[in-house]
């Protein structure tokens, strides 16, 4: 097995002097005015340094070393965009920056009066699975929002609502902001609406109702509503608000002003209401996808349910074969990984676009009750509370002996291109599957595991890969790529992620 792990490579880039910084403070004021401006997103675009003004305009962020050739952007509702050079600020000291009202020349929208009824665009209902989110840092904001169909005609729209799980003591301040959605990108981008809506509001278990109606605000097709978490300077109790798993909804958050926008693979529960014809389509509440087939395990009464996607090729191309993604959690990550590969595939960026095949239950939440059943082995420690768990070896064994047979049965699959790809627990699956490679003919050639659960049982799978044999002859080579998110390897501390990368990338099987 000889494995190429882009670990180290990541490991590197974050090791460098990222965490030797310079700070850049000062005040933002409206150049005419010369009122102080409050709650200005202050940082560096698609990338996540960012800061947030104060109520008195005063801004401080730090800036790591290897960014200060770039450019430092301030931006806020209603006025244009300041953008200097990050070493030209840092010459200055204590700066002001000055920004310009902005002028806009809005298009007419014409109304058509008929009889107008209120309806619901976006999630409208809310589940049981919740899910705990709220602001990062003290002086930057945090961003959430979804994707919203408001049909071909405009319509007026009259509150945005979001669905708070649990009440916390203290009200907090939010600014509602609407963007324009970009089908190709698959991205939110600027904004379209120059109003500032700030609204503070107490923090109650139920649906968070943002008014709208004095605004005015009039839409129409595919936009992105997205609600801004103000911080407060202070320590606070995190917001938490509920999410959907499975659909095809898009949702997406940043974590920092102006900085990169990523799609999760829940969805939140947040819907907009508007003014529309009474005879305007009634939005279809979002769905999980539909399974191909469903198969029984051996070990497991519960049903999996199997998803697959074909390539847009594949019904002319009647002799070609194709690579398999497998990955799991299939009813959460099915629809994300699809238009993923969609649009990998418009931008030319892969050769020949996968079979996508997610493995999943029969629903999103029995998935989230079962997950950590099939993806662990061995059986879990008292310490990592654990309902049920240890069933891997029996999950890797469905997968061989029934998933991947039927698959290569019903479609056209290069049998010696197989990639399993899985995230939290199921990145450890994954891991799992890496380490059985030398004993199953390689029925994976390629592993993805997104932010794996390495501290399951006492770090078991970091143990197994320090203790493997170094190398093996008889085996096929494989790729893994394995990642972790940032706020993970925080500080540099060293972790389990550190020492699995070492591992690895000393393997020459």
């Amino acid at each position: 097995m000889g494995i190429r792990t882009l670990a180290t490579t990541l490991i590197i880039g974050f090791t460098l002097p990222a965490f030797c910084q310079i700070q850049i403070k000062g005040r933002v004021i409206d150049s005419k005015t010369k009122n102080n401006l409050s709650y200005v997103n202050i940082g560096i675009k698609g990338k996540n340094i960012g800061a947030i003004s104060n109520a008195d305009g005063s801004f401080s962020i730090d800036i790591p070393q290897d960014q200060i050739p770039d450019t430092l952007t301030f931006s806020l509702v209603g006025y244009d965009e300041f953008k200097e050079l990050i070493l030209v600020l840092k010459s200055k000291g204590d700066i002001r920056v000055q920004l310009d009202q902005k002028s806009t020349q809005l298009n007419e929208v014409v109304i058509k009066q008929h009889r107008l009824v209120e309806k619901k665009y976006g999630i409208k209902k809310t589940g049981i699975i919740h899910f705990v989110d709220g602001i990062f840092k003290k002086d930057d904001s945090f961003e959430i929002g979804q994707v919203i169909n408001l049909g071909a005609k405009p319509v007026k729209l009259t509150s945005v609502n979001l669905h708070i799980n649990s009440s916390r003591i203290d009200s907090a301040n939010f600014r509602i902001n609407f963007y324009k959605y970009d089908e190709e990108e698959n991205q939110p981008t600027e904004r379209i609406i120059e109003k500032s809506i700030i609204q503070r509001h107490a923090i109650r278990a139920g649906w968070l109702k943002f008014d709208l109606v004095n605004y005015n605000i009039r839409l129409k097709g595919k936009i992105f509503a997205s609600i801004e978490f103000i911080p407060e300077n202070k320590d606070v109790q995190q917001i938490f608000y509920e999410i959907k798993i499975g659909g095809s909804s898009k949702s997406f958050f940043r974590k920092s002003s102006l900085g990169q926008w990523v799609r999760p693979p829940h969805h939140y529960c947040l819907f907009v209401t508007a003014l529309t014809d009474k005879k305007a389509p009634v939005e279809v509440d979002d769905v999980e996808p539909s399974a191909a087939l469903v198969l029984q395990s051996d070990f497991s009464k519960e049903p999996y349910s199997i998803f697959v996607r074909l390539p847009k090729d594949y019904s002319k191309e009647s002799q070609k074969v194709y690579p398999v993604m497998y990955h799991l959690d299939g009813n959460a990550f099915f629809d994300p990984i699809v238009n993923s590969a969609e649009l990998l595939s418009k931008k030319r960026r892969i050769a020949i676009e996968p079979i996508i095949v997610g493995i999943g239950y029969k629903n999103a939440y029995v998935m989230d009750s079962l997950r950590g059943r099939d993806y662990t082995y061995p059986t879990s420690l008292p310490i990592d509370s654990f309902g049920i768990s240890g069933e891997g070896a029996n999950f890797y064994n469905f997968i061989k002996a029934k998933v991947i047979p039927r698959i290569d049965s019903a479609y056209r699959t290069d049998k010696s291109n197989r990639t399993i790809m899985g995230h939290s627990l199921g990145g450890y699956f994954v891991l799992y599957s890496l380490l059985r490679h030398s004993n199953d003919q390689s029925i994976f050639q390629n592993y993805v595991a997104a932010s794996p659960s390495l501290d399951y049982e006492d770090n078991y799978l970091i143990k197994q890969f320090e203790n493997s044999p170094s190398s093996t002859n008889n085996l096929k080579k494989a790729r893994v790529y394995l990642t972790m998110g940032e706020l993970e390897l925080e500080n540099n501390k060293p972790n389990g992620f550190y020492k699995l990368s070492q591992s690895l990338a000393k393997k020459e099987f």
